[in-house]
C-alpha cells in the first residue's frame, strides 16, 4: 500500500533508510491500522461507532510515544510532521524535550486560525446532517457518505491552490448525470472537486474524520504544556534545532502562522531555519514535490546548524 510519504522515505531519499531508522505512526482514531471508532469492540464484538472517545493530539503523541518506548528507543533524531503533523512534532518537543534533537514542522503553526475552525466546523456540519450518520452508529447501515464527501470537497479546498486546481480540473470529464440531486454539473472543476468528494468515502470512516477533526480543533499546544504563551512553551527546546517550511501558496496554513512560529523561536532563543517553499502547488505541496524540500531535509539532518 502507498503511503503519504513514501517519495521522501527510503534508500537515498531525504528520510534515507540506509542511515535512519524511520517510524510512521497512523493515528490513534483513525482508519489505517490504528484502533478507531470503526474497530471492533472486544466487550459488544460490534464497531465502537459513536461510542468511541474524543482523541486529543496529544494524546495521539502519547500513544506513539508507547510505540517508541516498546520499540526499546530512549532518544529520537528527530522528529517530523506536515500540516497537523507538524503541530505534533511541536509537541512532542515541548512536553518531552528531552527526547528528541531535531524538530521539522512542514506547513503547520501554533494553533487553530479561525479560518480552520470555520472550514473544520463546515465539515463536522456535512458530516451530522447526513441521514445515514444515525448519531454515528452507522455501521451495518447505509453509511452515511454524502455528508463524508462534501466534507472533503469543503476540505479539499484549502490542500491545493486554486491555480493547481484549475490545472488538475482541465483532465476532468463533466458528467452532467452526476452531481448532487438534480444539479447539472457544468464546470470542470466542479466535476474535480465532486470526484475527491466520491475517491474519499472508498478508503475513509466518517467517524474517524470527525475525530481527526474535534482534535485539529481543539489542539492547545500552550495548555497541554501547561504554559501561557509561546515563548515560554518553546524555551524548553533551546538544546534543539528546528527547520520551519513554509509554502508561499497554502491557504490552509498561511505562511503567517509559520512566521509567528519563527517569531517565538528568536524570542526563546531557539536555534532555527526557516525555508520558504515556492510552488503553484498549495498545502499539499509537501506531498508531491519532494524535490523541493529534500535537499533542506537532507542537510538539516546530517548537519542540524
Amino acid at each position: 500500500m502507498r503511503g503519504w510519504w513514501d517519495a521522501f522515505i527510503g534508500p537515498g531519499l531525504a528520510f534515507d533508510t540506509d542511515r535512519y531508522f524511520v517510524i510512521c505512526a497512523n493515528y490513534l482514531g483513525g482508519c489505517y491500522g490504528s484502533t478507531g471508532p470503526a474497530s471492533v469492540d472486544p466487550s459488544t464484538g460490534a464497531p465502537y461507532g459513536s461510542s468511541f472517545p474524543s482523541v486529543a493530539f496529544c494524546d495521539m503523541v502519547d500513544v506513539q510515544l508507547r510505540l517508541i518506548e516498546h520499540l526499546g528507543i530512549t532518544r529520537l533524531h528527530a522528529a517530523v510532521g506536515g500540516s497537523t503533523g507538524g503541530m505534533m512534532a511541536i509537541s512532542l518537543a515541548t512536553r518531552y524535550p528531552d527526547l528528541v534533537d531535531v524538530v521539522i514542522p512542514v506547513a503547520a503553526g501554533l494553533r487553530v486560525t479561525a479560518l480552520q475552525t470555520i472550514h473544520n466546523f463546515e465539515q463536522v456540519t456535512a458530516i451530522q446532517n447526513d441521514a445515514d450518520f444515525a448519531g454515528g452508529d452507522y455501521h451495518g447501515g447505509p453509511l452515511p457518505n454524502k455528508g463524508l464527501a462534501l466534507a472533503r470537497m469543503i476540505g479539499h479546498k484549502t490542500f491545493v491552490s486554486l491555480d493547481a486546481m484549475e490545472e488538475r480540473a482541465r483532465a476532468e470529464i463533466v458528467d452532467r448525470s452526476e452531481g448532487p440531486g438534480t444539479y447539472a454539473m457544468s464546470s470542470p472543476i466542479e466535476s474535480y472537486m465532486w470526484h475527491q468528494g466520491q475517491k474519499f468515502v472508498q478508503r475513509f470512516d466518517a467517524n474517524s474524520y470527525l475525530r481527526i477533526v474535534d482534535a485539529w480543533q481543539t489542539i492547545d499546544l500552550l495548555g497541554e504544556a501547561g504554559v501561557d504563551d509561546p515563548v515560554e512553551l518553546l524555551r524548553s527546546s533551546r538544546h534543539q534545532r528546528y527547520l520551519i517550511f513554509s509554502i508561499d501558496s497554502d491557504v490552509c496554513f498561511y505562511p503567517e502562522e509559520q512566521h509567528a512560529l519563527v517569531h517565538a523561536l528568536k524570542r526563546a532563543e531557539v536555534p532555527y531555519r526557516h525555508i520558504t517553499v515556492h510552488s503553484d502547488k498549495g498545502h499539499d505541496s509537501f506531498l508531491l514535490e519532494p524535490e523541493l524540500y529534500a535537499p533542506h531535509l537532507i542537510d538539516a539532518l546530517s548537519n542540524p546548524l
